[in-house]
């Protein structure tokens, strides 16, 4: 869910409790390893902090989220691309909704005209309140994502963005299955997800999700989720690719990245764009 807020996330067990690593970050900081880049390439290792350096600088500026910092994004409809977002790599555009209207599931177009982008690489994001998708709707979204790729951008893939709750990961997964035989090979299928998917649900049952990508949010609607880091512990156990979803201007110790960067399936960050002024 983007700026509709995240489902509740539930308080932390004992066996959920964030070890040296994750509650003190630079306990790891100084090991000089790679941090891994949008695209998945390994990057050049952080650099010490200001306050190593004997500048005194607010934690909560330091942590902050710019978006300069960053190599992938998401345009929601009604947000425009800006300077900062000179180094993208990817984008993840807004361009649909499948709600239902009196019942039935409509699909909604909205977002960006087709047109070429200078973005190397583009994903389409489309927000569902329902898992009811028949084939004619499925059809315009494949149809929008050629339209896409035939006006000379590279279409990476679909990225769906749907709030399941935990104990319904296995009908999710039995629709993006379905959903998945629907798109011509040559797209990839990607999935927005929560943070308590991987700390309260089953981590088998989220690494047979039949996606190439998810990008778990650390955010609830424009601010970041206090305490977003003791979940994060339980994503090193996924084996499926994933991204942390970060909100601009929002908290994130980029400390961290080195620590995900332990699992050969991070790829990285992607970074939530607001309207100026929000």
């Amino acid at each position: 869910m983007m700026l509709c807020g995240l489902a509740a996330v539930r308080s932390v067990s004992a066996n959920d409790r964030v070890d040296a690593r994750w509650a003190n970050p630079g306990a790891v900081a100084n090991n000089n390893a790679g941090v891994i880049r949008a695209d998945g390439r390994p990057d050049k290792p952080l650099a010490a902090s200001p306050r190593s350096a004997g500048v005194i600088v607010s934690s909560a500026d330091s942590h902050r989220v710019r978006a300069a910092g960053h190599r992938a994004f998401w345009l929601w409809s009604g947000v425009g691309s800006s300077a900062e977002m000179r180094g993208a790599e990817v984008v993840y555009l807004h361009q649909g909704e499948v709600n239902l209207y009196r019942g039935r599931p409509v699909f909604e177009r909205v977002g960006l005209p087709v047109s070429r982008l200078t973005f190397p690489r583009i994903w389409l994001t489309v927000r569902l309140t329902t898992l009811e998708m028949p084939d004619d709707i499925a059809a315009r979204i494949i149809g929008l994502m050629a339209r896409w790729s035939q006006s000379g951008n590279h279409v990476v893939g679909l990225q769906i963005d749907f709030d399941a709750a935990t104990r319904r990961l296995g009908d999710y997964a039995q629709f993006l299955t379905s959903l998945r035989e629907k798109l011509p090979r040559e797209y990839a299928l990607g999935v927005t997800g929560l943070l308590d998917w991987a700390s309260t649900g089953d981590i088998a049952t989220l690494n047979r999700l039949p996606v190439d990508e998810l990008v778990v949010q650390t955010y609830q609607g424009r601010h970041s989720v206090q305490g977003y880091a003791r979940y994060l512990p339980a994503l090193q156990k996924l084996a499926i690719p994933f991204r942390i979803g970060l909100v601009q201007h929002g908290e994130w110790d980029p400390r961290y990245a080195r620590t995900l960067s332990a699992s050969r399936w991070y790829r990285g960050t992607v970074v939530f764009m607001l309207r100026p002024g929000r």
